[in-house]
Order: C-alpha cells, then sequence, then structure tokens
C-alpha cells in the first residue's frame, strides 16, 4: 500500500475560502428567499435569476470543496473555477473602488489600494499553486512530480585476463 502524499497547505487554504464563499451564498440565498417570502415577492424574474446565480455559485464553490477533500481532479479544477471567479470579482471589485474616487485620501500609497493590491496578487499566487504547482499535482494524482536520478551502477571492473 503506498502512502498519500499529505495535503499541502495551498489546498487547505483553497477549500477554506471557498467554503466560507459557500456559506455566504448559502446565507445570501436564504436571506433572498425568506425576504420574498414574506414580503410577497413582486418580481419573480429577478428572484429565480438570483436564486439560479446563487445556487450556481453555491454548487462550484461546495463541488470544489469536496471534490478536493476526496482527491478528486475534477475538485481541484472545479476550486481552480471558483477561486478565479473570486479572482475576478477581487480585482473588479478592489480596484474599481480605488479608482471611483470615493475614497478623499485615496492616493497611490494608501493602504487601501495596497491592501486591495495584496489581495488580489494573494489570490492569484494561490490560483496558480493549485492549478500548476507541484504539490498540488502529486496530491491530487497520487504520484510524485519529480522522478528520482536514476541510480546509476558502476561500470564493471576490468578484466586482466590474457
Amino acid at each position: 500500500m503506498t502512502q498519500k502524499s499529505k495535503r499541502p497547505p495551498s489546498v487547505w487554504i483553497a477549500q477554506i475560502i471557498l467554503g466560507i464563499y459557500a456559506t455566504g451564498f448559502v446565507l445570501i440565498l436564504v436571506w433572498s428567499l425568506y425576504g420574498a417570502i414574506t414580503q410577497g415577492g413582486r418580481d419573480v424574474q429577478s428572484l429565480f435569476v438570483g436564486v439560479v446565480t446563487n445556487l450556481t455559485f453555491i454548487a462550484i464553490f461546495i463541488s470544489g470543496v469536496l471534490g478536493m477533500a476526496n482527491r478528486k481532479p475534477w475538485g481541484r479544477w472545479l476550486g481552480v473555477a471558483g477561486l478565479s471567479m473570486l479572482l475576478v470579482g477581487a480585482a473588479i471589485t478592489q480596484t474599481s473602488r480605488q479608482l471611483s474616487g470615493r475614497d478623499e485620501a485615496s492616493s497611490i500609497f494608501s493602504f487601501g489600494l495596497i491592501y486591495s493590491i495584496l489581495v488580489v496578487i494573494g489570490i492569484a499566487f494561490l490560483v496558480y499553486k493549485i492549478a500548476a504547482g507541484d504539490a498540488a499535482e502529486e496530491f491530487f494524482n497520487g504520484k510524485p512530480v519529480k522522478l528520482p536520478d536514476p541510480i546509476r551502477e558502476p561500470p564493471p571492473p576490468p578484466t586482466f585476463e590474457r
């Protein structure tokens, strides 16, 4: 029986982030359905679009978490897809907030801008580590990525026969 490799920190972090966002989308879905029921949903089309959108994100995030937990390649790629959606969302919201000029003290060296850039770079690095990292490759495939150097046998000793 071969020993399975340990779960790399990048997989742990990705599962935690996806789990938190899946929980958030579940709460948003429950809250919007509660509001539609108690207040008599008048706009059924927008409620339907919102429910379908939330269910799509929930399915991608939860499937990614469960697939990564079970070492499935599809879970790895759903995790990459979920993190990529978060990366695009973070890039759009973080940078547009800084560029909108809502902050009076916004400058190129503001703490908010540096934080925004670090969030986007951190998510991008995590996507890279899950998609192309050696530790994740070994974790999901069960095989080491780097092959050991072949052991070279010494040449046979010279013969001194005449």
